[in-house]
């Protein structure tokens, strides 16, 4: 650690960046496409971009061949580019993800070093990168890290807007906000909004602060950075679009749970929890800080616990509930620590690494026995589609074990060591093994074992004539479609039995176990691929 030190206290501040980069690429990019990409959101995703380049439609995003109005498509538009460089795998569809957060990460240095000092900036980067929930997002093909930056560069002008009172810093401001609309819809504008709004609130300057926006250049760019899309969409599309875009994704997932994910008001407490780890015992003295004193970084962290505490209320609020939604507030929990470090530091350092560890120590050993408690696990579960899924003949490896180990020992590193001024590369350091475990080892196994149907299923359809029609009977995985590179037709209802049974070619059919009651006539056949709780079908009339 010492040597690590030393060799960081050496590097020239100018250096930094290019430092920063290096540690990103050792600690992402080999691992990006380790795992299968997951159903449902990351392979949605991923489908809708690879169908809009195989069709040419860059307006109207489709996913298996149906109109998909749920998200703007630039993303989309960031995957199709790395599908074209390396192809339509795991590894180009999470590149966007991970390069926007190197992206956020190079913003919270270049802030940091602008209001205080280069190591401040690289301190508050590598507290960003190190927490569990960004290196799990920084891995995951899904808009919410490219959301973020956007959202992240709109807040951190806004504050330097503050500070300064520089009129640029207004306009790019409002420009940020506008990007982020065009990333993942209104979301994009509550956020900052709700935060900024509520700041001058508190500080009791709103008024003030309203005269001084220059808000005919501000509007103005934010419209052209955030409203393109929607406009050609809606002149194509009209209502269709604005109920499905409007009323359906965004009022609908405020008002009630959509697709089962809901939860109650402790939810994203519980979720918080652990997506900041290792560097959740630091909130209680961040809360203490709450200050309003003249000095940048006192604004800076009650800003920043702000800016937190608006997102949590916000999302605790929403019906629709995911671990992601509140991903948003990481660069403000990494910059309020780096400031309350540069600042004056703790003067409870040891107790801080004593209560982190205790939380580790049990993930720790956890992931040490995972290998041989496994195979118990069936016998611990009850609900059908669980079972299935367990009783494959897929097993982890004792590279799980070997994580836990390393995870361990980086624990009782930080346990017994006391001198403070090290401390912040010590939390660093154990943020990455820990991602390191969970995500390679472990992330493979989930993965492999939860997509291991479906890549049989793709595999199976991918050998059939592409003339065939595939139907889905009550279900939707993308990750079929993704792989097998044709689309499905999906049957919900006693219309569509209908015209399973009516078919005069030969055809495929995709379904889960429990629906086999459903298409009795199916059970004289034998599936092609029967695993873990799918079947597929091949039937000839």
């Amino acid at each position: 650690m010492k040597a690590l030190h030393a060799y960081m206290s050496n590097i020239p501040s100018q250096h930094y960046a290019w430092y920063l980069f290096v540690i990103w690429a050792i600690l992402t990019l080999p691992s990006l496409g380790l795992a299968p990409l997951f159903d449902y959101d990351e392979t949605i995703y991923a489908q809708t971009a690879a169908d809009m380049m195989h069709l040419g439609e860059w307006i109207v995003p489709t996913a298996n061949g149906t109109q998909f109005f749920e998200k703007p498509p630039f993303t989309y538009y960031m995957m199709d580019v790395c599908f074209t460089i390396f192809g339509e795998n795991a590894f180009a569809a999470r590149l966007p993800s991970a390069i926007f957060t190197l992206f956020t990460a190079l913003l919270l240095f270049r802030f940091g070093r602008n209001i205080h000092s280069p190591k401040f900036g690289i301190a508050a980067a590598f507290i960003f990168l190190s927490m569990l929930e960004v290196g799990i997002l920084g891995h995951a093909a899904i808009l919410d890290a490219v959301l973020n930056f956007f959202i992240a560069a709109c807040l951190i002008n806004y504050f330097l807007w503050i500070q300064n009172h520089e009129k640029h810093l207004a306009l790019w401001c409002a420009a940020m906000m506008g990007a982020a609309v065009s990333i993942k819809g209104p979301v994009g504008a509550v956020v900052p909004v709700l935060i900024m709004l509520l700041d001058r609130i508190i500080v009791g300057n709103l008024k003030q602060t309203l005269r001084n926006i220059p808000w005919l250049p501000a509007l103005l760019l934010f419209f052209i950075c955030a409203t393109p899309w929607y406009l050609m969409i809606w002149v194509q599309h009209g209502s269709s679009f604005l109920y499905e875009f409007i009323v359906v994704q965004n009022i609908g997932r405020a008002m009630n749970p959509m697709q089962g994910h809901g939860g109650g008001w402790h939810y994203y407490l519980v979720v918080f929890a652990i997506s900041v780890l290792p560097w959740l015992m630091w909130m209680p003295m961040l809360i203490q800080r709450w200050k309003r004193h003249s000095d940048t970084l006192d604004h800076l962290i009650r800003f920043s616990l702000l800016w937190s505490a608006v997102v949590l209320v916000l999302f605790s609020f929403a019906q629709t509930k995911l671990p992601h939604y509140i991903s948003s507030l990481y660069p403000a929990i990494a910059l309020a620590i780096a400031a309350m470090w540069f600042q004056r530091k703790p003067n409870r350092v040891f107790t801080l690494q004593i209560a982190t560890s205790i939380i580790l120590t049990p993930i720790s050993i956890a992931l040490i026995v995972f290998p041989w408690v496994y195979p118990e696990i069936i016998h611990w579960v009850h609900h059908p589609r669980a079972i299935a899924v367990l009783s494959q003949p897929i097993q982890p490896s004792a590279w799980i074990a070997i994580g836990g180990i390393i995870l361990l020992i980086s624990n009782l590193y930080l346990w017994f060591r006391k001198d403070i001024s090290h401390t912040l590369h010590r939390f660093i350091i154990i943020g990455f093994v820990l991602q390191s475990v969970l995500l390679i080892p472990l992330g493979s196994f989930a993965g492999k074992l939860a997509q291991a149907p479906q890549t049989r299923i793709a595999h199976t359809i991918s050998q059939l004539p592409h003339d065939m029609n595939i139907y889905s009977y009550n279900l939707n995985f993308p990750s079929i479609s993704f792989q097998a590179k044709r689309p499905y037709h999906i049957i919900l209802n006693q219309k569509g039995q209908h015209t399973l049974q009516t078919e005069k070619h030969s055809y495929g059919l995709i379904l889960r176990t429990e629906s086999l009651e459903d298409l009795p006539w199916l059970k004289q056949l034998k599936p092609m691929v029967n695993q873990g709780g799918f079947l597929f079908y091949q039937v000839n009339p």
